[in-house]
């Protein structure tokens, strides 16, 4: 262990300390101290994860004395894709889209054979421009092959070409179910007829007084011509006998590896780009991955119509756990009865994995030392035979999967991206942790353990400024002073170590 990185390891251990005993009451109690708190830990190992990440890609880039601006929007578009990839909608198994509606004549003209409309069957109009939302009844169904006409039983209130319609089921029993625990009770409704095509993680939309409710399915039991359903929340005093149900289908856009796959091979494709522009085209690190920046947050706000997107709780048990679950070590009651749990964030497993791979490629491959003599000196490696080309748009290539990879970590953790300003400024904590790690700016010169551990302090030093209630407002300025430290202390380093090259030499000089 070089004299880099036991300095950063002191300091890490120096804040912690301080840490530790400024939030204690008395001062030597800290272990009932706010830092040494099982949540605040596991939230210090889970943020120090999903930021290493970042740190050990933007890393590979600063050892071959480049940069990378883009990482901040790079997190925030592949939340967005991720977000957008898995999107899950709710629709009826019958929905059918309207052609007109003639709400003198009242009746309701969709396109095509009206194959799952007969009359007495009730339907639901909705979503057209003019005409309000309605409930009526099929009486007559008259259909030409092209366009179906469905005869109901009222006038609607406009007539309108937009719109669709679906039909609505009679509740025949309604159970409301109670709950021994702290958990919501879930209620049960039974409809006529056979309804084994809705499967769990379905859904169905209750319509009645005072409006809609949308409930998921948890378990389907057909019985002869009776079918029971078990939803995953409850009516209660709500429900009475004039509600009636749309059974919905819930559709995925993407099976969960294909969209990680794809957000991979984006990834994959930007570092590509970023890598071919300052390579083959000669362009400044620093240009390219600034208009980055800029490109791919804005592409993110126009992807999400630059609304917030996110997952709900539509992989709470699936994907989910990935960015917001942990390991458990340990249980214990608290003082106020309740189960206290302390485990090790999964994220941590992520940054492990990653973090052993980019060691043993840096220090144990031909690849990784092709790399850091890029950065030392790049025209003595061109002359040398090494393919720094290659090895450039290697380096940017493991920058951009690093961040897509953090971005999916941090999109699961916080459950909704607002596009505007999710990942803002996380290039600068990256850059901060690269540099007070142990990264030179001039490239050629970096660890991953000192990565990591200097990920550590940037996140010990935003909790402190939480935990001691100093104004949010000195973050930023906390970043750039780390930063200047780290520059200072690196070219203090290597001025130390040439005077000691030099006097070694004198004396080897005067010796012979």
């Amino acid at each position: 262990m070089n004299a880099k990185l036991i300095g950063i390891l002191g300091l890490l251990v120096v804040l912690c300390g301080f840490m530790a005993t400024m939030t204690s009451d008395p001062w030597y109690d800290i272990f009932n101290g706010t830092f040494l708190r099982p949540n605040n830990i596991e939230n210090l190992l889970r943020r120090t994860a999903m930021y290493g990440l970042l740190g050990i890609g933007v890393a590979f880039v600063i050892m071959t004395s480049g940069i990378d601006l883009s990482v901040g929007s790079l997190v925030c578009l592949s939340g967005v894709l991720l977000a957008i990839f898995l999107g899950v909608e709710y629709r009826a198994f019958d929905d059918q889209p309207i052609s007109e509606v003639r709400a003198k004549a009242k009746e309701i003209v969709i396109p095509g054979a009206a194959d799952s409309f007969r009359p007495g069957d009730r339907i639901r109009y909705f979503g057209g421009r003019r005409a309000r939302t309605a409930i009526v009844e099929i009486v007559d169904v008259q259909s030409d092959g092209s366009h179906s006409v469905l005869k109901v039983d009222e006038e609607l209130s406009r007539d309108d070409t937009l719109g669709r319609i679906a039909k609505v089921l009679p509740i025949s029993e309604f159970e409301a179910t109670e709950s021994s625990d702290d958990t919501e009770p879930a209620d049960t409704v039974t409809m006529d007829g056979d309804h084994s095509y809705l499967a769990p993680r379905d859904a169905i939309v209750f319509v009645g007084q005072p409006g809609l409710k949308q409930m998921k399915v948890v378990l389907v039991e057909v019985t002869g011509d009776r079918t029971r359903i078990t939803l995953d929340d409850n009516l209660g005093g709500k429900f009475t006998s004039e509600w009636l149900a749309i059974p919905l289908e819930r559709r995925q856009r993407m099976p969960i590896p294909l969209a990680l796959i794809s957000v991979l091979g984006i990834a994959v494709s930007l570092g590509l780009i970023h890598g071919l522009l300052t390579t083959r085209m000669r362009l400044q690190p620093f240009v390219v991955t600034l208009c980055g920046l800029l490109i791919y947050r804005g592409l993110a706000r126009w992807l999400a119509n630059d609304d917030p997107v996110g997952f709900e709780n539509e992989y709470e048990m699936t994907l989910s756990p990935l960015g917001i679950g942990k390991l458990v070590l340990f249980t214990w009651e608290d003082a106020a009865g309740r189960i206290a749990t302390f485990g090790i964030p999964y994220p941590l497993f992520v940054l492990i994995v990653v973090a052993i791979l980019a060691a043993v490629f840096l220090n144990r491959t031909i690849w990784g030392r092709y790399l850091l003599a890029l950065g030392r000196n790049e025209e003595a490696a061109i002359y040398s035979g090494i393919n720094t080309q290659r090895i450039k748009l290697l380096a940017y290539i493991i920058c951009t999967t690093l961040a897509f990879a953090g971005g999916v970590l941090f999109a699961l953790d916080a459950n909704s991206i607002s596009p505007s300003s999710f990942g803002n400024f996380f290039e600068l904590y990256a850059i901060a942790a690269a540099v007070l790690g142990g990264c030179s700016l001039r490239g050629g010169e970096g660890s991953i353990v000192g990565v990591i551990i200097g990920t550590a302090v940037m996140q010990v030093l935003n909790n402190l400024i939480v935990l001691l209630k100093i104004s949010g407002t000195l973050e930023f300025a906390i970043i750039g002073a780390v930063i200047l430290i780290g520059v200072l202390a690196d070219e203090a380093f290597k001025s130390l170590s040439a005077k000691r090259r030099a006097i070694l030499q004198a004396r080897q000089a005067s010796a012979g």
